[in-house]
């Protein structure tokens, strides 16, 4: 009796790993310093990153915009920690876009070019779609992912407003790890006929069971449109969607708005109206957006959005740094939303027709009243905040420097 008993308890131990396993997550901020920001409770990107990095024992898979560091700034400690992956046999392969990469002037990803276990493609997005290669995830031994608005840049870390998530779960994993693949194969000129394994979806979505929000329903769009199969969701098809499904509120935090498509003469206006639609139906629409975007392609169609019944719309300025100007730095860049009080996007994608249609970008849609609960603090936190105004539709708004 005592042998089977033993043999049991054995074959408990064996199988508890996958029987009681759970998934992660959590949502991840950067706070600008010197802000109020900075009294938020969530845990923060460079530690996060860290610790994903530092943990990694098989392989890292980066797809990001750029890399972008200056000496003695938080992005040197992520740099550092993927060489010392590396020198413990951890396998690296990084995607960045190829045309911001030969303009940009901070190449600090140089520091990662011809390091052992270290691939860096650059993928020529303007010449495959058109645009740019603007998402930002990464992927730790094909299971913990991370996605948000945060670009490899020092900036996005320490002085920058930003929005990202993290998730541990090997079947979500495995929907990016299949977009990094074909992405990477754009950048090597080497085709596979890779089966593509891992999309959950609006209509296959995945349930997640973790500790800290109990079960959480999840799946990803992507974008461009045309470089997604059919297995795929699109982000412009599911915000859209989103939107018009919404019952009671929507809560907006983006980092650009403009109905102006490619030229003077062609508009885009999916995401205008379906705010519209939803505002005339009743819904309180709110929405923050940085003074960075209140330049002259944009400003008329977010003052005609501000004025239309339901939709109310604020402006975040974050002051600059105590030590001096920082070019590209001290703005907002999160780019989320919440539905009602259960959904929640956390996206890569600015709201303008390039992001949904010639650029790399993806978003997590999340249905969990919990998620959303936090996102709404940061977003109120915000809204009711020292760095925010009403928009005014008769000023005259001069163009923000950035650099």
């Amino acid at each position: 009796m005592l042998r089977q008993i033993t043999f049991a308890f054995l074959i408990i131990l064996i199988l508890s790993p996958f029987v009681f396993s759970q998934d992660e997550i959590e949502l991840v901020e950067s706070v600008p310093a010197e802000t109020v920001m900075e009294q938020s409770t969530l845990p923060l990107t460079k530690d996060v990153w860290l610790k994903m990095i530092n943990e990694a024992k098989e392989s890292i898979d980066i797809e990001t915009f750029y890399f972008a560091s200056r000496k003695g700034e938080p992005l040197d400690e992520i740099i550092d920690a993927l060489k010392n992956a590396a020198k413990r046999g951890v396998m690296i392969r990084i995607i960045v876009d190829s045309s911001f990469y030969y303009s940009n002037e901070e190449l600090s990803i140089d520091e990662l070019e011809g390091v052992e276990n270290i691939f860096i493609g650059k993928i020529p997005m303007g010449r495959i779609a058109g645009g740019v290669m603007h998402t930002k995830f990464f992927i730790v031994d094909k299971e913990n992912l991370f996605i948000g608005s945060q670009n490899m840049d020092w900036r996005a870390i320490k002085h920058i407003h930003e929005m990202g998530i993290r998730i541990k779960n090997k079947e979500l994993a495995q929907s990016f790890l299949d977009v990094f693949n074909t992405d990477m194969e754009y950048c090597t000129g080497m085709f596979s006929n890779q089966i593509y394994s891992g999309y959950s979806s609006s209509n296959n979505p995945l349930t997640l069971n973790t500790d800290n929000y109990g079960k959480v329903t999840v799946y990803p769009a992507f974008s461009p449109v045309k470089l997604n199969n059919q297995s795929m969701d699109s982000e412009e098809t599911e915000l859209l969607k989103i939107i018009e499904n919404s019952k009671d509120s929507l809560l907006i935090q983006i980092y650009s708005y403009s109905s102006k498509a490619k030229n003077e003469t062609n508009y885009y206006d999916k995401i205008d109206n379906a705010l519209r639609s939803a505002a005339a139906k009743g819904l309180k629409i709110k929405m923050l957006i940085p003074d960075w975007a209140i330049r002259e392609s944009s400003v008329k169609f977010i003052k005609d959005l501000s004025i239309v019944e339901n939709i109310n719309l604020k402006i975040i300025t974050i002051p600059q740094f105590s030590e001096g100007f920082i070019p590209y730095a001290r703005v907002d860049h999160s780019k989320y939303f919440t539905s009602d009080n259960n959904i929640s996007c956390i996206s890569t994608s600015n709201w303008e027709w390039g992001y949904f249609y010639t650029s790399r970008n993806a978003t997590l849609i999340i249905d969990n009243e919990n998620i959303t609960s936090e996102l709404s603090k940061v977003f109120n936190n915000l809204w009711y905040g020292p760095y925010v105004e009403e928009i005014d539709i008769d000023k005259n708004y001069p163009p923000v420097k950035r650099n």
